[in-house]
């Protein structure tokens, strides 16, 4: 488990992501910290 602070505008913004695409916050970060280490 790994826990992080993000403002709260870019929570909001994950919020509605995750909401629009029916998929859960944690989902949403694991693949966008998957495509930003393999862009290395």
């Amino acid at each position: 488990m790994i826990t992080f602070k993000a403002e709260e505008d870019l929570v909001t913004k994950l919020d509605l992501y995750a909401i629009n695409r029916r998929i859960s916050r944690s989902e949403i970060i694991r693949e966008a910290l998957k495509k930003y280490l393999e862009a290395e």
